[in-house]
């Protein structure tokens, strides 16, 4: 399968996307504070709330889907009834969560067709969902405690994993979204 993507930052480029994935690493108040300075939170509201364009987060990416950071203590984008919060794991583990761990399916979604139960991903992060509306959650994964890892409400998808570090099960997981 062959599929065309790009690396846009202009408001037009993103009105034309038929999907979009919202990458990120960093720091949550920073990321925002940057999506508004380039006026890139009303053109992606458009497509994803009004247009109903399919919409993938990755690890920060997801975490902006929230109403509010931690990080920063600043608003997010508000699509998911959650907040972005920092581990509070005690010191048992190591903060930020580094390295392979399994999810838990929670529910099915097209996003997660074909994905064994006991595959792997990879994951880099200090920060996580707590979503208030749990029907959100497509599957969560345990370190310390159990945080969702990843989500669905209606055309916007969230991992707090990489899939693009993930070997196959994170391939499999981009081929579905690039053909819901």
């Amino acid at each position: 399968m062959s599929v065309r993507s790009e690396i846009v930052s202009s408001t037009e480029e993103i009105r034309m996307a038929d999907k979009i994935i919202l990458p990120g690493v960093g720091h949550f108040g920073k990321a925002m504070s940057n999506l508004k300075k380039v006026g890139l939170v009303e053109v992606l509201n458009e497509k994803v709330l009004e247009d109903r364009t399919p919409i993938l987060g990755i690890c920060l990416g997801m975490e902006l889907m929230a109403r509010r950071g931690e990080e920063g203590n600043v608003a997010g984008l508000g699509w998911l009834d959650a907040e972005a919060v920092r581990f509070d794991i005690g010191d048992d583990l190591k903060v930020p969560h580094m390295g392979w761990n399994n999810i838990a399916a929670k529910k099915g979604s097209p996003l997660m067709n074909g994905v064994d139960e006991d595959s792997e991903f990879y994951f880099a992060h200090s920060y996580h969902l707590r979503l208030n509306d749990r029907s959100d959650e497509l599957a969560e994964t345990q370190y310390g405690i159990a945080f969702p890892s990843a989500v669905q409400h209606d055309n916007i998808f969230g991992v707090q994993f990489h899939p693009e570090k993930s070997h196959d099960a994170g391939a499999l997981l981009l081929k579905n979204f690039v053909e819901l």
